[in-house]
């Protein structure tokens, strides 16, 4: 567990271990970081630098900002879009897009994509998040790897404004420093060096304990900026969506091709069975591209409770998303299959409250696979006992009017699992999303 204390003269880290996959990469280490020095971690591939500067974001939540130099980048989105969501999670005024751009050389391309930009670029482009917040403590992982001249001399002026407002700097890197204090003359710098599981170097902690400070930042999440970023995504990539549909379709086809004009019930029963396939398969990344970006991180660091909001918008917007490419698919080849037009109404209707129902449980399953670090057929084989009771209220509600029943009760039913979900679903994934930032 680690243990952090802020005051205006200085942070105050310690920790007794360093753990990483239940894995021990070091053992007790302790040190502070002053305002106005720049603060270097080296070391080799795998000895916890990455790990270190995580833990330290966790505990500060609010107080200071881990930045990537792939800082919360996603290819599909605009690189005016992307500005605009980052200063509304920040508060700050998203009228300041343009001024930030220039400040980073990147005025002439704000309405590009962020595919289109080189890894130079894209670096130069994160250290806006820098530009505009107002994090008390810098924590920059190998923030030098992707900036060319110009852009690390974009990050050592951001660095100096930083300074000047009482800001302390952490930076773990392979790159010489003196890369970026060239252009910081007079800076103190203070090196230390991660090896043989202990921390070396000039990082030391005093013996005079300092009181901790108050959270300066800790922003609750701006739903519209939620809801405007998973538009963009979508729009920008759409085929992460349509694969869904077309794997449905495909399926479903090869039922109508191999067997002919099957029965309505059987029909019913590869409908939602294929539905259900879908849905899973593309689950597995709804939240992975935001992890590696750092976005989730970023996220959580303003403040934790920003996850559940986080999670909940993003998973109800998904299921708004799936339905409205799904069920269309669904109509039509219902009729390919043979089912009359009030049994494809049936079944559509059914199918839209399954893929609310099933939406948070897949949510979750999502985050999962990425605390297991891949193991997505073990999760799945685990959740797919969760998906029964889906799949019989669904089939119960498609085929309720043929049986001379109505459809209200299992319709009701899913729409309950669905909210109960809903309601649940954020306090676990707020918890699985810190286990998975550990």
């Amino acid at each position: 567990m680690m243990h952090v204390s802020l005051s205006a003269a200085c942070l105050r880290v310690k920790t007794p271990a360093l753990e990483a996959a239940g894995v021990v990469l070091s053992g007790l280490i302790g040190f502070d970081l002053k305002p106005g020095e720049i603060n270097v971690i080296r070391g080799g591939n795998g000895v916890g630098k990455s790990t270190l500067l995580r833990l330290m974001s966790n505990a500060l939540p609010g107080q200071c900002v881990l930045f990537k130099p792939e800082f919360g980048l996603r290819d599909e989105l605009l690189v005016h879009t992307h500005l605009q969501i980052v200063l509304s999670h920040l508060g700050t005024n998203t009228h300041s897009v343009e001024s930030l751009l220039e400040q980073v050389g990147l005025a002439n391309w704000q309405y590009e994509r962020i595919g289109t930009l080189s890894s130079g670029q894209r670096a130069r482009l994160g250290l806006c998040t820098l530009l505009a917040g107002q994090f008390k403590v810098w924590l920059l992982d190998e923030p030098l790897n992707a900036l060319d001249d110009e852009g690390v001399a974009t990050l050592a002026k951001a660095v100096a404004t930083h300074f000047a407002r009482g800001g302390m700097v952490f930076m773990a890197t392979h790159v010489d420093a003196a890369v970026l204090t060239q252009h910081l003359p007079g800076v103190p710098v203070k090196e230390g060096r991660l090896e043989q599981g202990r921390l070396l170097g000039d990082f030391s902690t005093d013996a005079d304990a300092h009181p901790a400070q108050p959270a300066s930042h800790s922003a609750k999440v701006a739903l519209p900026a939620l809801l405007k970023r998973d538009w963009a995504v979508a729009l920008g990539n759409p085929q992460a969506l349509l694969w869904g549909a077309l794997f449905h379709w495909m399926v479903l086809s090869f039922f109508g091709i191999g067997l002919g004009k099957p029965s309505a019930e059987f029909a019913q029963v590869a409908v939602w069975v294929s539905l259900l396939l879908a849905l899973m398969l593309g689950a597995k990344d709804w939240f992975v591209e935001d992890h590696r970006t750092g976005w989730l991180g970023f996220v959580a660091s303003l403040n934790p409770d920003n996850m559940a909001w986080y999670w909940l918008v993003r998973v109800v917007f998904l299921a708004l998303c799936q339905a409205l490419v799904l069920v269309p698919v669904t109509g039509l080849v219902a009729l390919q299959l043979g089912l009359s037009g009030a049994q494809t109404f049936d079944l559509t209707l059914a199918l839209s409250a399954g893929i609310w129902a099933v939406a948070p449980l897949l949510g979750l399953v999502a985050l999962l696979v990425m605390l297991t670090r891949g193991g997505a057929v073990l999760v799945y084989l685990l959740a797919l006992p969760l998906l029964v009771p889906v799949l019989i209220f669904g089939l119960e509600a498609s085929q309720a009017s043929g049986l001379g029943r109505s459809a209200i009760a299992p319709l009701a039913v899913l729409a309950s699992l669905g909210m109960l979900g809903c309601l649940l679903g954020p306090f676990v994934a707020k918890r699985l999303v810190a286990l998975i930032q550990e």
